[in-house]
């Protein structure tokens, strides 16, 4: 296998995410605590802050946004949030939505740590001449600056030549074209793509999908992973998968 690029999830791959898998108790808590927030830059609900919270969480991450997802497509927070407002009788301009969606993400990356061997593996595949890109689902398709900001906080930035996140785009993994956007950004052709993550119907689903090879990093030591090319139970074996295949 000639290998000229590798695309690299995010959460649970690149990055520990302590909320990742805890998102619907975050979705409702943090609707919550911006309670507050909301009455100041719409106008204050006619709901009492539980109804509130979970009206809005409901559009969040609801049928709509299920039926979007199932088919590939990526419903933008904003939109969401939006729609999430006007089922609890709120209008919110854009200033306003830009506010909420800011005060809504900050926790989801401020508690967020790389693993141990995450910069080591990125620094040995640059430095043998591979093109690295991030391809991820964001939660709830929220705007990709966040996932740039938790990537530049520890100092991650530099490994990358580019960015795919589905809070920018019309995808969500596993459609083939999150993965195709990445390889034309690289410039490089899907073939000679190897993608690396932890969702096997995300990440490994969207390799097949994309007609690249896969590495499943299962770190959770879970059942499965025949859909995968390899799997490993960390990043620190990448390398020896390239040079194996």
């Amino acid at each position: 296998m000639s290998v000229r690029a590798v695309l690299f999830d995010l959460g649970h791959t690149l990055l520990h995410y302590p909320t990742q898998g805890y998102y619907p108790e975050f979705r409702l808590r943090r609707m919550r605590e911006i309670y507050p927030l909301v009455c100041r830059v719409c106008d204050e609900p006619n709901l009492p802050v539980e109804e509130f919270a979970a009206t809005v969480s409901d559009v969040l991450d609801g049928e709509k946004a299920h039926a979007i997802e199932a088919n590939g497509r990526s419903w933008h927070f904003a939109e969401r949030l939006s729609e999430g407002l006007a089922a609890a009788g709120l209008t919110c301009d854009e200033v306003g939505l830009k506010c909420l969606t800011e005060a809504f993400c900050e926790p989801i990356g401020s508690t967020t740590r790389p693993y141990p061997e995450t910069a080591e593996t990125l620094g040995n595949l640059r430095a043998a001449g591979l093109r690295l890109a991030i391809v991820s689902n964001t939660p709830w398709d929220v705007p990709g600056s966040f996932g740039r900001r938790d990537v530049e906080r520890w100092d991650l930035d530099g490994f990358f030549e580019a960015m795919v996140f589905s809070g920018d785009v019309l995808w969500r993994k596993p459609n083939p074209d999150f993965m195709w956007a990445a390889a034309r950004e690289l410039d490089v052709e899907p073939e000679t793509c190897l993608v690396v993550g932890d969702s096997l119907k995300a990440d490994i689903a969207g390799a097949r999908a994309a007609g690249m090879r896969c590495v499943w990093v299962n770190r959770d030591d879970l059942a499965g992973g025949d859909e995968a090319d390899w799997v490993r139970p960390d990043l620190q074996s990448v390398m020896d998968v390239i040079r194996l295949g």
